[in-house]
């Protein structure tokens, strides 16, 4: 919270402002996101190289058996989501590391 507070009031991004104000939800405003919702947003053409941030839990579902090499941050990520992000070739990332790749969420 630390950290995305200094980024939303130093720099212009409106992404940072975004993320702080979902970092201070109430745990019942951040629902949990399917894997399968998540590989279906990224599947859209040009966004293979973007990387997928959830102010939430990623979730495992089985109704998906292939999901795309994509690259996301969570909060959490549960232990079977986790596995078949990374089988598939996938990234996971902190919002402290995202903070240290995209600042700005570019």
């Amino acid at each position: 919270v630390k950290l995305y507070r200094f980024l939303a009031r130093r720099t212009d991004a409106k992404f940072n402002k975004i993320v702080l104000k979902r970092l201070f939800m109430s745990k019942t405003n951040r629902p949990p996101l399917a894997i399968s919702r998540l590989a279906r947003h990224m599947k859209k053409t040009g966004r293979d190289t973007k990387i997928a941030v959830c102010v939430g839990t990623i979730t495992d579902d089985l109704r998906i058996q292939e999901i795309p090499k994509m690259k996301v941050c969570a909060l959490r990520v549960t232990e079977r989501a986790r596995a078949r992000i990374l089988k598939a070739g996938g990234e996971l990332m902190t919002f402290d590391q995202l903070a240290l790749k995209a600042p700005k969420g570019q």
